[in-house]
């Protein structure tokens, strides 16, 4: 994209994550890179937050424990008059509350936290997904329309060169960098150049009539509809009497093949075994979309009028070579297995602590990783690395945190121990 700058259907997105991950990618040069990144470094930032949060659930699990006892007696003797034991239990309560509410309120704090971070960073990334999509197909569209341009020229020099294109496999397509011009090739001859051009909109100037503008894809569907009606050679359909056209619409979307294979190549961003990091990994995915597909990932309202028929005159062909499968589930059953991993690893942790009961860990077990294996199978596959990054980072910092908070209670019991010991001799 060095010489080039475009009209882009979508807008490049802003705010907090995204400035962020545009830092990180500067860096890495790799936008997966930068994602994964930033997920270690967030994740090395809320670590000290949610160790905090598990000692507040332990503490609160604590006066939970203590309270138990006191209810289980006051159930039994006051069981035949309930006004009575309702009054007992709020006296229980309030009696904790002041050490229960605190827990509480930490808990809710952190967890309105951990899913501002998620959807946030979900919203940006869907966003900057789109603007990818659009980037990408506008590059090529772009080079594409440049070839048509080129040729137009060529053929408007005399109506005879037409006849270069009945072997489209001789013609090729350069991009001078240096003059920003595209340059037609027969062979080794050169027989055409024009400007690089990444608007082609123009404003009629006709007297006495009203200007008007026409647009980029106006004029590149004028000049297609003109290519088609250009007939290079007829062939007879086998089994029928029917005559089969080939024009030199045809011709120059078979002659710039290669080069839109190259540009698309150069430009494409993928990851590992995912084609097109923009898609989710799903075999039922292609790494190139048909128009509709394309149409649902940047919104019916950034496609522009006649946007169409341009896509159909030069994608078909590069699916032909390059579009594959973009993935085998492999992101959203990482997602799914690391989930469980992270949570059967604060379940046992949890359990020695007292943080966690049965039935919670059995509706997270089943809930969490669901949620993460959808988010997973039908948005992009940038947020399926992000979720696994994240979850990765837990199961890891998981063992790290009981640690810490188990060096903490010993210290915390031998201080209370060296506190008794010295009370005990005080007394004598």
């Amino acid at each position: 994209m060095a010489i080039l700058s475009f009209l882009l259907s979508v807008a490049e997105p802003s705010g907090f994550w995204i400035t962020i991950i545009r830092a990180f990618e500067n860096v890495t040069n790799n936008y997966v890179l930068a994602i994964i990144f930033l997920t270690v470094v967030i994740k090395l930032i809320w670590t000290p937050i949610d160790m905090f949060n598990r000692r507040s659930q332990q503490k609160m699990s604590a006066v939970q424990a203590k309270m138990q006892p006191e209810l289980e007696i006051i159930n039994k003797k006051y069981a035949k008059d309930p006004n009575l034991l309702k009054q007992k239990q709020n006296e229980v309560y309030k009696k904790y509350n002041s050490k229960s509410m605190g827990g509480c309120f930490l808990m809710l704090l952190f967890m309105a936290l951990n899913l501002t971070i998620f959807f946030t960073l979900f919203s940006g990334l869907n966003t900057m997904g789109a603007y990818r999509i659009s980037e990408s197909y506008d590059y090529l569209k772009y080079s594409y329309a440049n070839v048509l341009e080129v040729t137009n020229v060529y053929i408007s020099q005399e109506n005879s060169n037409v006849s270069i294109f009945e072997n489209p496999e001789n013609i090729s397509f350069v991009i001078d960098e240096e003059s920003k011009e595209i340059i037609l090739f027969n062979g080794q001859t050169e027989l055409a150049r024009s400007e690089y051009k990444t608007d082609f909109s123009y404003q009629t100037e006709e007297e006495g009539e009203e200007v008007q503008t026409v647009t980029t894809n106006d004029y590149l569907n004028n000049l297609l509809n003109n290519f088609d009606e250009i007939t290079i050679r007829e062939t007879v359909v086998e089994g029928s009497e029917e005559t089969e056209k080939y024009t030199l619409k045809n011709a120059v979307t078979d002659a710039s093949a290669e080069f839109i294979v190259s540009r698309y190549q150069s430009n494409k961003e993928s990851f590992l075994w995912i084609d097109n990091i923009w898609i989710s990994d799903s075999p039922f995915n292609q790494s190139i979309v048909n128009y509709s597909g394309y149409v649902g990932q940047i919104g019916e309202s950034n496609v522009q009028a006649g946007e169409e028929t341009i896509y159909n005159a030069f994608i078909p062909k590069l699916q032909e070579t390059q579009s594959r499968v973009n993935g085998y589930f492999i992101l959203p059953i990482l997602c799914i297995l690391v989930s469980i991993l992270s949570i059967i690893l604060s379940s046992r942790l949890g359990r020695k602590k007292q943080t966690a009961g049965p039935k919670q860990n059995k509706w997270l077990m089943i809930i969490m990783p669901v949620i993460f294996g959808v988010f997973a199978l039908f948005y992009n596959s940038v947020f399926a690395i992000y979720m696994l990054t994240s979850q990765l980072m837990s199961a890891i910092t998981l063992p790290l945190q009981n640690l810490i908070l188990n060096a903490i209670d010993k210290r915390k019991k031998k201080k209370e121990e060296e506190k008794v010991e010295i009370d005990y001799t005080r007394k004598f």
